[in-house]
């Protein structure tokens, strides 16, 4: 019995090892990101009971509002409608950045919850550990070495576009969705239909379930492989049904969380706003101390932020230099004949160009540059600006631009040419390295690099998130608690346009919440809701209710004339209560 019990346990061994080198590139790029994300954010933001970082204001605070208010809410179909926070309207949780995948999945759970629970730490770890998953998965499929792969993967990780997002909307956050659609790209020639078919589906899913952006985004993506494979007529089939797939899980969870629910309104105003500036890849907008930021164009530049690092920079110089070196040894040294053998990058000696390795290459070549074309149209916007100037502007179709005016932000669309930039630089300079151990070597100087110029943004997060923050709301009025504690209270409304100030929203959505209120709008992204909401308002005044507090800013005080209503000034706003 002994001696089975020991060949069982080697066995175990054996497995469990066998595991773990197969599997060892995304595991030390997943340790990479959790690494980076505890250096970062630190544990406090893991506790799912610790509320407070998250009610500093701004984006933060609405994201985990729209999770409490659909909490609160009533089940549903579909299932991710809510109306404690657009009352008496229905609004999406999509439509509140709040990671809807993760909070319908925590709603199943809300009678056994802490009443003070969030899950965006966790959520912002998960991000962190993806994105070096997939980076590391990235390198090596093309260099083959799981030191490089590992190193490299920070480069992914630190990357600007995505900490820049991780701080402010943690939903656009999953950038490691773009980095699995690459993968999924380049792992189609080994893939079977059926099985690509339903990678592509659970990407649909995911991009549905975690922000709208992500739809459009890597589609693009597949788009761009299917074109390439469309070129060469080769797996033409299954890549529309990997298009079909895409397409029908991720409008089929849009519906299914209530994202059709009401017709939407364009927002032409954002577009040439925030869109990616010609000198995007070189314009650091405060990601460096070296490089100085250039000049910008439009309200929401930030948003067109595609700067990939002074790493990926000096990652790729090295790169060039390698390979200019390379030429000159061969020109001045070996006195080869360089134009005698032109051939494609990637080939062999005794390759042929119909062997698989060097063509799978080009058709990734092809791939990636159908993408960058198309990510760079819509990332443009009907303004192209460079620098400060717009130097060329466009008019399309009614039809192109109401769809142009549902995305907005267009500069989001540069996020997968910034990744590309990032890959091709890791693999350009391990291919052009003399040394087989150098890359690896460089590659962690330069990221320790990037994150020395790049301190001051870090440390900026890590003050922000790692500190323990003990949040105190400025309604400290006795009045508040009188109102809260009164059980024919149940709703509050917005009186005055208070959507200006974001911060005021906050604090009172926060106390409605608290108080087991309802609110009749929110910062959302459903201009449609938001819009019902204000016509709504004058039916709202014309019958004061005794279940209500209507809510006025302090300059409005002109406006507080009804006969059937008692005003109070409070903390900086005028609330009206039903007479008697």
């Amino acid at each position: 019995m002994e001696g089975k019990t020991g060949t069982v346990r080697k066995l175990k061994g054996k497995g469990v090892s066998a595991w773990l080198m197969k599997n060892m590139v995304w595991l030390l790029g997943m340790a990479v990101g959790i690494v980076t994300f505890l250096c970062i954010y630190g544990v406090h933001v893991l506790n799912v009971a610790y509320t407070d970082w998250l009610l500093g204001g701004g984006d933060l605070t609405q994201h985990y509002l729209g999770w409490c208010f659909f909490r609160d809410s009533s089940w549903t179909f579909p299932i991710g409608l809510m109306d404690r926070m657009s009352y008496p309207f229905e609004v999406s949780v999509i439509f509140t950045d709040s990671v809807p995948l993760l909070a319908v999945f925590f709603k199943l759970f809300r009678g056994i919850l802490p009443d003070q629970f969030q899950y965006f730490g966790l959520w912002g770890l998960l991000c962190f550990a993806l994105q070096g998953a997939f980076g590391a998965l990235l390198i090596f499929h093309y260099v083959g070495k799981k030191a490089e792969a590992a190193v490299g993967s920070v480069l992914f990780v630190i990357a600007p576009v995505m900490l820049s997002q991780m701080t402010v909307n943690m939903a656009l956050g999953a950038q490691w969705l773009i980095l699995a659609c690459l993968y999924l790209g380049l792992c189609r020639t080994r893939m079977k239909a059926a099985h690509a078919v339903v990678c592509w589906g659970a990407a649909g899913i995911l991009a549905a379930g975690i922000q709208l952006y992500f739809i459009p985004i890597c589609a693009l993506i597949l788009i761009s492989f299917f074109l390439a494979d469309l070129v060469r007529k080769t797996r033409v089939a299954g890549g529309l049904l990997a298009i079909i797939s895409y397409s029908v899980c991720s409008v089929g969870m849009v519906a299914l969380l209530g994202g059709f629910s009401h017709e939407h309104i364009p927002d032409f105003t954002a577009l040439g706003q925030s869109g990616f500036n010609l000198n995007g890849l070189f314009n650091t907008q405060g990601w460096s101390q070296v490089l100085e930021a250039l000049p910008v164009y439009g309200d929401n530049p930030e948003e067109g932020l595609a700067f990939p690092g002074t790493g990926i920079l000096l990652t790729l110089a090295a790169g060039l230099f390698a390979w200019f070196l390379r030429l000159m040894y061969r020109l001045f040294v070996r006195r080869e004949n360089i134009f005698a053998n032109v051939g494609f990058p990637f080939k062999r000696r005794g390759e042929a160009a119909s062997d698989g390795p060097y063509r799978r290459k080009r058709e990734n070549a092809e791939a990636f540059l159908f993408l960058v074309l198309l990510c760079v149209l819509v990332a443009l916007s009907p303004q192209v600006a460079l620098g400060s100037e717009v130097i060329a502007s466009y008019s399309l179709p009614v039809w192109v631009t109401r769809l142009w005016g549902m995305v907005g932000t267009t500069g989001r669309f540069i996020w997968p040419v910034v990744y590309l930039v990032i890959l091709g630089s890791v693999v350009f300079m391990e291919k052009e390295m003399p040394w087989q151990s150098m890359a690896a070597v460089l590659l962690l100087i330069f990221a320790v690099l990037q994150v020395s110029d790049g301190k001051w943004q870090l440390m900026q997060r890590q003050v922000q998130f790692s500190t323990d923050y003990e949040y105190e709301s400025p309604l400290d009025d006795a009045q508040w608690e009188v109102w809260a504690e009164d059980d024919d209270i149940e709703h509050m409304v917005f009186v005055s346009y208070l959507l200006e100030d974001e911060d005021l929203v906050s604090e009172l959505s926060v106390y409605a919440w608290e108080s087991g209120m309802t609110v009749n709008d929110f910062c959302s992204a459903c201009q449609t809701i938001r819009t019902e909401a204000a016509e709504d308002l004058l039916d709202a005044l014309a019958d004061v209710r005794e279940d209500t507090l209507y809510i006025y800013r302090a300059s409005d005080e002109a406006m507080c004339v009804s006969p059937d209503m008692d005003y109070t000034h409070v903390d900086g706003v005028i609330v009206g209560t039903a007479k008697g």
